[in-house]
This record gives structure tokens, sequence and C-alpha cells, in this order.
């Protein structure tokens, strides 16, 4: 049976948004010898192939520093990206007026955009803490750090995000933060 995993288009726009000025012309021409067209999107992209892709540009961008490092970066430069965007700009707004606590609570919704199959769960542990367990993090749990460093960002708070547990495909992402 094949996988019905796929990533959608706005994934690879908060991406290339999130790079700024690293989403170079041999970037893109990096990406595209992989096999992904960022000029040409399709309407969407199996997980089994987005993975190395993700992987390709976090390398391509940082290729100074450990793949998991370069990762982290990628993810949290998405988020800054998906910001920027017309969707992420709007959400951002909402996202502040809710706060830490209840956004996270609401991070299954948030997935929908960039994917068909990322599904998290939230357990508040504390008035400023939380567990958030995603079911498939693609191998790479801080590529999910960097997301949710992201959206403190967002939420104009700061903070503090680690890997609480991994058990693959899924991890757990301990969030702190400060009011």
């Amino acid at each position: 049976m094949a996988d019905a995993r796929y990533v959608f288009p706005a994934a690879v726009e908060g991406m290339l948004k999130g790079l700024g000025p690293l989403a170079t012309a041999e970037f893109k021409a990096h990406l595209k010898a992989k096999g992904l067209d960022v000029d040409h999107v399709p309407p969407a992209i199996p997980m089994a192939v987005w993975t190395p892709y993700l992987r390709a540009a976090a390398t391509f961008c940082w290729p100074e520093v450990p793949e998991e490092e370069a990762m982290r970066l990628l993810a949290l430069h998405f988020i800054r990206g998906w910001q920027n965007t017309a969707m992420g700009s709007a959400m951002s707004v909402m996202l502040r007026l809710l706060g830490p606590a209840r956004t996270l609570t609401r991070l299954d919704r948030a997935f929908r955009t960039s994917d068909n199959f990322t599904r998290a769960t939230t357990e508040l542990v504390g008035t400023n803490e939380a567990l958030v367990t995603i079911n498939e993090v693609q191998g790479s749990p801080p590529y999910w750090v960097g997301i949710l460093q992201g959206g403190l960002e967002v939420l104009g708070r700061t903070g503090e995000v680690t890997v609480h547990s991994v058990a693959l495909p899924s991890a757990t992402v301990r969030v702190i933060w400060a009011d």
C-alpha cells in the first residue's frame, strides 16, 4: 500500500520565506538536483521524499554545524517564514491573543496547513510548562524543537524548548515559557 502521508506547498513556501537571503538560486538548484523544483511545487509531496529535502536544505544552508542543529535552525527559520505568509501573519495575531497554553493545545489543527499526517497532543504540566508529543518527527526531534522555538517567537515569549523523550517515529518536547 502506498504511503498516504503528504506535505503541502505551504511548507515549501514557509521554508523559502523563512530562509530569506539563504534561499539563493544556488540553493534552489541544489534542491532541484535532489528532485524538488521549488518554482513548480506539486500539490502534494510524499513524506518519504520530503524528509530528505529538509535534510538537504538544512545542511546546504548550515554546512558548518551538525545536521541536527542545522535541522533545528531550518525549522526555526520555517516558522519565521510562515509568520510572513498571508495565513501565518493573520494567525500570529490570533495566537498572541490566545497565549502559549491555549496555542499549544491547538497545535494539532495548526499542522494541517503543512501536511496531512502530523498530530500533536499537549499536556500542560505547570502554569508555564507543557509537554508536546508529536506523532511523526521524521527522524529529527531537533527540527520540532526549532518549530516550537519559533512558536514562542510568534507569541512574543522567551523560554526553553528541549527534547524530553524520543520513541521514533514520535517524540515529546518540553516547552517552558516566561510570562
